[in-house]
C-alpha cells in the first residue's frame, strides 16, 4: 500500500460530503480526477472504500479504517504547518537557560548560534549566576531550562537525557599519579583537591566516587575559574576532577597527565531538565531538539566540542 497525501484528502472529503460531486469545490478538482484518484486508492488497498447508498457514498468497513488514519495524520500536519508558520513569520519568545558546570557554556554559543539563524526572533540568554543550583531556579520559574548531571526527583520536573562524559584526575606531569593505570578512592586522602564554588557534596565525583568509602580529600580550593584551575594544577598546587573533553584545549602532556578515577572509570549522565507543564510553547521543543542533536555530535566527535 502506498498511499498519498492526496489520496487521504480525497478519502477524508469524500466521506463528509458524501459524493465526489460536493468534494470537488472542495479539493478543487475534477469529477474525472476525483474519480481516477478513487479507482488508484481502491486498486492500492484491493477492496472498495465506498459503497453507493441512494445516490451517495458509504464508507466500507476498509474505508472506514484509511479515514481514521487519513483524520490522524491530516490532523498532525496541520498543526506541524501553524507550528512553523508562526515560527517563521515572525513568532517572538524567550528561552532562559542554565547548567550546573561553568565547563558546558564552552560549547553552548555554537548550538545558539545554529538556533538564532532558523529562529531570529527567539532570545535565548545564558545565566551563570544560576550555576550553582539550576534546578532550584527552574523550579522558581526563574529560568526556563536546566543543564543538570544530578537530577533531583520532583513530579513538577520533567528530564530528558543528552550525553555521557568520562570524569578524568587532572595531574601535574611528575605528580604521583601520573602513569598510574587508575586511582582509588582512598588516593584522595592526602590530595588537594581543586573545585567549582559549589560544595564538594553536589558532584557525581563524591557521590558515586567518594562517599560510599567515606573519603574527603585533605583540602579543599575552590576556583570559579577553569584556566585558573589548570594553572594551579600546573603549579602543583592541587588537582583537579573534570570531564576528559573539556580538559582537551588545555591539555600539554609535557605539563599535564591524566588518570582514570576507578578501575571501571568514572561516568557522568547529562540531562536538560524543564517544567512539567502543558502548553509550553513549541520554540522550546525546537530548542531542545536542537541541544539533543548537538550532545549526540559532542558525544561522537568531542574534540570538535571542546
Amino acid at each position: 500500500m502506498n498511499l498519498e497525501i492526496r489520496h487521504l484528502r480525497l478519502i477524508e472529503a469524500v466521506a463528509e460530503e458524501g459524493s465526489l460531486t460536493k468534494a470537488v469545490d472542495r479539493l478543487f478538482l475534477t469529477q474525472s480526477a476525483l474519480s481516477h484518484q478513487l479507482k488508484e486508492i481502491e486498486t492500492q488497498l484491493g477492496s472498495p472504500v465506498f459503497h453507493r447508498v441512494n445516490k451517495k457514498l458509504v464508507l466500507t468497513g476498509v474505508g472506514k479504517i484509511v479515514l481514521k488514519l487519513a483524520k490522524r495524520i491530516l490532523k498532525e500536519m496541520e498543526d506541524t504547518e501553524i507550528q512553523i508558520r508562526s515560527l517563521v513569520n515572525g513568532d517572538t519568545g524567550a528561552i532562559r537557560l542554565a547548567t550546573e558546570c561553568y565547563t558546558c557554556y564552552h560549547w553552548l554559543p555554537p548550538l545558539l548560534k545554529q538556533f538564532h539563524r532558523e529562529f531570529p526572533n527567539i532570545e535565548v540568554s545564558i545565566h551563570p549566576e544560576f550555576t550553582s543550583n539550576p534546578i532550584r531556579e527552574l523550579l522558581k520559574g526563574k529560568i526556563d531550562l536546566a543543564i543538570t548531571s544530578l537530577p533531583l526527583e520532583d513530579s513538577n520536573v520533567v528530564y530528558r537525557e543528552l550525553f555521557r562524559d568520562e570524569m578524568v584526575a587532572l595531574v601535574s606531569a611528575d605528580h604521583s599519579w601520573a602513569g598510574k593505570e587508575y586511582v582509588n578512592p582512598k588516593d584522595f586522602t592526602d590530595e588537594s583537591l581543586i573545585i567549582y564554588e559549589k560544595p564538594l557534596e553536589d558532584s557525581v565525583f563524591y557521590r558515586q566516587f567518594l562517599e560510599p568509602d567515606g573519603i574527603r580529600p585533605k583540602k579543599l580550593i575552590p576556583i570559579q575559574l577553569t584556566e585558573a584551575s589548570i594553572e594551579l594544577v600546573k603549579a602543583k598546587m592541587g588537582i583537579k576532577v573534570m570531564a576528559r573533553w573539556a580538559i582537551t584545549p588545555y591539555f600539554d602532556p609535557a605539563k599535564l597527565a591524566t588518570v582514570k578515577i576507578g578501575k571501571k572509570g568514572l561516568n557522568r549522565t547529562w540531562y536538560v531538565a524543564m517544567l512539567k507543564k502543558s502548553g509550553s510553547a513549541s520554540y522550546l521543543d525546537f530548542f531542545i531538539e536542537h541541544l539533543c542533536l548537538t550532545c549526540l555530535m559532542k558525544e561522537q566527535y568531542p574534540a570538535v566540542y571542546a
